[in-house]
Protein backbone atom coordinates (compact mmCIF):
# COMPACT_ATOMS: atom_id res chain seq x y z
CA UNK A 1 0.00 0.00 0.00
CA UNK A 2 1.26 3.34 -0.99
CA UNK A 3 1.00 6.69 1.43
CA UNK A 4 -0.49 8.14 -2.16
CA UNK A 5 -2.37 7.85 -5.40
CA UNK A 6 -2.10 10.53 -7.50
CA UNK A 7 -4.90 9.58 -9.89
CA UNK A 8 -5.56 11.72 -13.15
CA UNK A 9 -8.05 11.71 -15.44
CA UNK A 10 -6.84 11.83 -19.11
CA UNK A 11 -8.71 12.36 -22.66
CA UNK A 12 -6.76 13.38 -25.61
CA UNK A 13 -4.02 14.95 -23.60
CA UNK A 14 -1.30 14.24 -25.46
CA UNK A 15 -0.28 17.41 -25.54
CA UNK A 16 0.03 18.06 -22.08
CA UNK A 17 0.19 14.67 -20.12
CA UNK A 18 4.14 14.88 -20.87
CA UNK A 19 4.79 17.66 -18.61
CA UNK A 20 1.95 16.60 -16.21
CA UNK A 21 3.95 13.23 -15.35
CA UNK A 22 7.32 14.91 -15.34
CA UNK A 23 6.72 16.74 -12.77
CA UNK A 24 5.58 13.94 -10.85
CA UNK A 25 8.11 12.14 -11.42
CA UNK A 26 10.86 14.38 -10.03
CA UNK A 27 9.41 14.47 -6.61
CA UNK A 28 11.77 14.12 -4.13
CA UNK A 29 9.16 12.07 -2.26
CA UNK A 30 8.72 8.82 -3.52
CA UNK A 31 5.97 6.98 -1.89
CA UNK A 32 3.28 7.01 -4.37
CA UNK A 33 1.94 5.46 -6.99
CA UNK A 34 0.28 7.45 -10.44
CA UNK A 35 -3.40 5.69 -11.60
CA UNK A 36 -3.94 7.05 -15.08
CA UNK A 37 -7.67 6.80 -15.91
CA UNK A 38 -8.06 7.26 -19.18
CA UNK A 39 -11.90 7.67 -21.40
CA UNK A 40 -10.63 5.72 -24.60
CA UNK A 41 -8.32 8.50 -25.97
CA UNK A 42 -7.54 7.97 -29.47
CA UNK A 43 -4.90 10.23 -29.65
CA UNK A 44 -1.35 9.41 -28.27
CA UNK A 45 -1.65 10.03 -24.68
CA UNK A 46 -1.51 6.50 -23.28
CA UNK A 47 1.37 5.79 -25.46
CA UNK A 48 3.21 8.52 -24.53
CA UNK A 49 2.24 7.83 -20.69
CA UNK A 50 3.35 4.04 -21.21
CA UNK A 51 6.86 5.38 -21.98
CA UNK A 52 7.36 7.12 -18.18
CA UNK A 53 6.95 3.29 -16.72
CA UNK A 54 10.46 2.91 -17.55
CA UNK A 55 11.31 5.93 -15.15
CA UNK A 56 8.65 4.79 -12.42
CA UNK A 57 7.16 1.55 -12.01
CA UNK A 58 4.12 2.61 -9.76
CA UNK A 59 2.43 4.00 -13.01
CA UNK A 60 -0.73 2.05 -13.81
CA UNK A 61 -3.42 2.72 -16.04
CA UNK A 62 -7.26 2.25 -17.18
CA UNK A 63 -8.59 3.17 -20.63
CA UNK A 64 -12.29 2.65 -21.26
CA UNK A 65 -15.23 5.08 -21.90
CA UNK A 66 -16.68 6.72 -19.04
CA UNK A 67 -18.88 9.31 -18.54
CA UNK A 68 -16.49 12.77 -17.88
CA UNK A 69 -13.78 13.92 -15.53
CA UNK A 70 -15.58 13.03 -12.56
CA UNK A 71 -16.94 9.71 -13.39
CA UNK A 72 -13.07 9.16 -14.18
CA UNK A 73 -12.16 10.45 -10.76
CA UNK A 74 -14.69 8.34 -8.67
CA UNK A 75 -13.42 4.94 -10.99
CA UNK A 76 -9.99 6.18 -9.54
CA UNK A 77 -11.10 6.30 -6.06
CA UNK A 78 -12.01 2.70 -6.97
CA UNK A 79 -8.30 2.03 -8.09
CA UNK A 80 -6.15 3.64 -6.21
CA UNK A 81 -3.66 1.70 -3.06
CA UNK A 82 -2.91 4.73 -1.28
CA UNK A 83 -4.07 6.24 2.08
CA UNK A 84 -3.77 9.38 0.61
CA UNK A 85 -5.54 10.30 -2.45
CA UNK A 86 -4.56 13.54 -4.84
CA UNK A 87 -6.29 14.16 -8.22
CA UNK A 88 -4.33 15.95 -10.66
CA UNK A 89 -5.29 17.66 -14.17
CA UNK A 90 -3.67 15.85 -17.22
CA UNK A 91 -3.06 19.87 -18.22
CA UNK A 92 -1.69 20.93 -14.88
CA UNK A 93 1.47 20.35 -13.05
CA UNK A 94 3.15 20.21 -9.70
CA UNK A 95 4.65 23.36 -8.58
CA UNK A 96 7.81 22.13 -7.32
CA UNK A 97 10.20 18.71 -7.17
CA UNK A 98 9.69 19.17 -2.99
CA UNK A 99 5.52 19.51 -2.94
CA UNK A 100 5.07 15.44 -1.58
CA UNK A 101 8.00 16.06 0.53
CA UNK A 102 6.30 19.35 2.47
CA UNK A 103 2.97 18.21 2.30
CA UNK A 104 3.93 14.41 4.30
CA UNK A 105 6.66 15.93 6.54
CA UNK A 106 3.43 17.97 7.74
CA UNK A 107 2.87 17.63 11.42
CA UNK A 108 -1.09 16.30 11.10
CA UNK A 109 -3.53 17.06 14.10
CA UNK A 110 -5.60 13.85 15.11
CA UNK A 111 -8.33 13.23 13.14
CA UNK A 112 -6.99 15.10 9.90
CA UNK A 113 -8.45 13.91 6.33
CA UNK A 114 -8.42 16.71 4.07
CA UNK A 115 -4.94 18.71 3.61
CA UNK A 116 -4.51 21.80 1.35
CA UNK A 117 -2.24 24.52 0.03
CA UNK A 118 -2.70 27.05 -2.97
CA UNK A 119 -2.60 26.85 -6.57
CA UNK A 120 -0.93 28.79 -9.11
CA UNK A 121 -3.02 30.39 -11.33
CA UNK A 122 -1.30 29.85 -15.32
CA UNK A 123 -3.89 31.46 -17.39
CA UNK A 124 -6.99 33.86 -16.64
CA UNK A 125 -10.08 32.27 -15.65
CA UNK A 126 -13.48 33.72 -14.95
CA UNK A 127 -12.37 32.92 -10.72
CA UNK A 128 -8.59 34.08 -10.19
CA UNK A 129 -6.14 36.40 -12.90
CA UNK A 130 -3.32 34.65 -14.05
CA UNK A 131 -0.14 35.35 -11.90
CA UNK A 132 -2.21 34.91 -8.62
CA UNK A 133 -2.50 32.16 -5.75
CA UNK A 134 -5.99 30.75 -5.57
CA UNK A 135 -6.87 30.48 -2.34
CA UNK A 136 -5.27 30.77 0.72
CA UNK A 137 -7.28 29.29 4.14
CA UNK A 138 -10.44 28.36 4.03
CA UNK A 139 -13.03 28.35 6.46
CA UNK A 140 -16.62 27.36 6.72
CA UNK A 141 -17.92 30.77 5.80
CA UNK A 142 -15.58 31.17 2.69
CA UNK A 143 -16.34 27.50 1.51
CA UNK A 144 -19.60 27.62 1.55
CA UNK A 145 -18.94 31.02 -1.06
CA UNK A 146 -16.02 29.44 -3.48
CA UNK A 147 -14.52 26.23 -3.94
CA UNK A 148 -11.00 24.83 -2.96
CA UNK A 149 -9.02 23.62 -6.27
CA UNK A 150 -8.93 19.97 -6.18
CA UNK A 151 -5.36 20.68 -7.59
CA UNK A 152 -4.87 21.64 -4.06
CA UNK A 153 -6.11 19.51 -2.03
CA UNK A 154 -4.82 15.38 -0.48
CA UNK A 155 -7.86 13.47 1.20
CA UNK A 156 -8.00 10.53 3.14
CA UNK A 157 -9.16 7.81 0.80
CA UNK A 158 -11.92 6.74 3.43
CA UNK A 159 -13.51 10.18 3.54
CA UNK A 160 -14.84 8.65 -0.13
CA UNK A 161 -16.18 5.39 1.44
CA UNK A 162 -17.95 6.53 4.09
CA UNK A 163 -19.31 10.03 2.85
CA UNK A 164 -19.50 9.55 -0.75
CA UNK A 165 -17.67 9.66 -4.13
CA UNK A 166 -18.02 12.46 -6.59
CA UNK A 167 -21.80 13.29 -7.82
CA UNK A 168 -21.45 12.71 -12.11
CA UNK A 169 -24.79 15.20 -12.21
CA UNK A 170 -22.47 18.04 -11.90
CA UNK A 171 -20.54 18.27 -14.63
CA UNK A 172 -18.65 20.97 -13.76
CA UNK A 173 -18.85 21.86 -10.08
CA UNK A 174 -19.44 17.98 -8.45
CA UNK A 175 -15.54 18.71 -6.83
CA UNK A 176 -17.29 21.97 -4.97
CA UNK A 177 -20.46 19.41 -3.82
CA UNK A 178 -18.16 16.96 -3.13
CA UNK A 179 -15.93 19.55 -0.73
CA UNK A 180 -19.40 20.61 0.90
CA UNK A 181 -20.33 17.63 1.85
CA UNK A 182 -16.40 16.38 3.13
CA UNK A 183 -15.11 19.77 4.76
CA UNK A 184 -17.84 19.56 7.65
CA UNK A 185 -17.24 16.23 8.46
CA UNK A 186 -13.12 15.87 9.30
CA UNK A 187 -10.25 18.57 10.54
CA UNK A 188 -8.13 20.04 7.53
CA UNK A 189 -5.25 21.84 7.23
CA UNK A 190 -4.29 24.42 5.16
CA UNK A 191 -0.39 24.04 4.00
CA UNK A 192 1.39 27.69 3.31
CA UNK A 193 2.84 27.42 -0.09
CA UNK A 194 1.84 25.91 -3.75
CA UNK A 195 0.89 22.66 -4.87
CA UNK A 196 0.22 22.97 -8.19
CA UNK A 197 0.36 25.33 -11.46
CA UNK A 198 -3.38 25.13 -12.36
CA UNK A 199 -3.74 25.83 -16.29
CA UNK A 200 -6.68 28.15 -17.97
CA UNK A 201 -8.72 26.61 -20.59
CA UNK A 202 -9.92 23.43 -18.73
CA UNK A 203 -13.25 22.75 -17.49
CA UNK A 204 -13.83 25.02 -14.50
CA UNK A 205 -11.72 27.84 -16.38
CA UNK A 206 -14.86 29.63 -17.45
CA UNK A 207 -17.96 31.51 -15.53
CA UNK A 208 -19.55 28.51 -13.65
CA UNK A 209 -22.74 27.20 -15.08
CA UNK A 210 -24.27 23.93 -13.65
CA UNK A 211 -26.91 22.17 -12.31
CA UNK A 212 -25.93 22.87 -8.29
CA UNK A 213 -27.05 26.18 -8.54
CA UNK A 214 -30.28 24.36 -8.07
CA UNK A 215 -28.95 22.69 -4.91
CA UNK A 216 -25.99 25.06 -3.57
CA UNK A 217 -28.31 26.67 -1.05
CA UNK A 218 -29.83 23.53 0.42
CA UNK A 219 -25.52 22.30 0.01
CA UNK A 220 -24.63 25.36 2.08
CA UNK A 221 -27.00 25.05 4.78
CA UNK A 222 -26.75 21.63 4.91
CA UNK A 223 -22.71 22.25 5.37
CA UNK A 224 -23.04 24.35 8.14
CA UNK A 225 -25.49 22.59 10.10
CA UNK A 226 -22.75 19.58 9.75
CA UNK A 227 -19.80 21.96 10.92
CA UNK A 228 -21.63 23.26 13.75
CA UNK A 229 -22.63 19.92 14.85
CA UNK A 230 -19.26 18.03 14.85
CA UNK A 231 -18.05 21.84 16.05
CA UNK A 232 -20.33 21.34 19.07
CA UNK A 233 -19.64 17.24 19.58
CA UNK A 234 -16.20 16.10 18.88
CA UNK A 235 -17.22 12.71 18.61
CA UNK A 236 -18.93 13.30 15.27
CA UNK A 237 -15.43 14.08 13.69
CA UNK A 238 -14.11 11.55 10.90
CA UNK A 239 -11.80 9.06 11.57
Amino acid sequence: MHLLSVIIPTYNSEKTIERCLSSLLSQTFQDFEICIIDGSSIDETISKANQFRSHFKNIRIISESDAGTYDAMNKGIDFAQGYWLYFLGSDDELFDENVFLDVFNTNLPRNCGMMYGNVYVNGDTAWAKSGSAYDGSFSIEKILQKNICHQAIFYQKNLFVKFGKYKIQYPVCADWEANLRLFPKTKSIFIDRFIATFYGGGLSTGEIVDPIGLDLERLRRQALREYKLRRFNPLLAFR
